[in-house]
């Protein structure tokens, strides 16, 4: 009797012990779902609203002024190639309610391009002259203009760079490797003149 009740206590410790494991299992996995929900879902948007809350605007959230409701965008040679300045810039301005125009004489804002050139330097090699890495440039000049003549942002000077490091034993060449990186610069140049115009005006 007494080895019955024994073996039968031994298995009721061995029933709660799995039990115990089990609740213990299920309360592990719901805490990792849990975490990995609010890292996923909640820490981005928390993060968003405590950057807009302190005074940042997102990429692709810039309101503008109504001085610029409708631009006029006058590049250096008059076809803007892509990837440049003069081709990302209306594009920005248009994402962030801009209306560009072709025709200066309806433009509430003209912002003229007086120059963009890209540049490369080597600054370092490998012995065997195969591995290089370059600085490459980008600068721009802009000046900003309202249809009543008054001058919004007088000639300033704007520029970016990246570093790209080359392999002569790339398939690709050293032009579709710069392409991607002269683009961003671009782009970011593109951002920065937004910045500025968002300033001038005290939006």
């Amino acid at each position: 009797m007494c080895e019955a009740e024994k073996r039968k206590g031994s298995e009721t410790d061995l029933f709660e012990h799995s039990n115990m494991n089990l609740i213990f299992s299920l309360f592990s996995i719901f805490f990792v779902w849990f975490v990995f929900f609010v890292v996923k879902v909640f820490l981005p948007i928390l993060t968003v609203l405590t950057l807009t809350g302190c005074g940042f605007q997102l990429r692709g959230q810039a309101p503008l002024p109504p001085e610029l409701r409708v631009t006029y965008i006058q590049s250096p040679s008059g076809i803007a190639p892509p990837g440049s300045v003069s081709r990302k810039l209306p594009l920005v301005l248009a994402n962030n309610g801009v209306t560009i125009t072709r025709d200066p004489t309806q433009a509430t804002a003209t912002i003229t391009i007086l120059r963009e050139n890209s540049g490369r330097r080597v600054v370092a090699a490998d012995r065997s002259d195969i591995k290089r890495q370059y600085f490459l440039a980008y600068d721009v000049a802009y000046r900003v203009t309202l249809a009543n003549g008054q001058t919004l942002i007088p000639e300033e000077g704007l520029n970016a760079n990246r570093s790209l490091l080359f392999d002569e034993n790339r398939v690709l060449g050293f032009e579709s490797a710069q392409e991607p990186l002269i683009d961003s610069m671009a782009e970011d140049l593109s951002w920065q003149i937004v910045r500025r115009l968002q300033a001038a005006t005290g939006s």
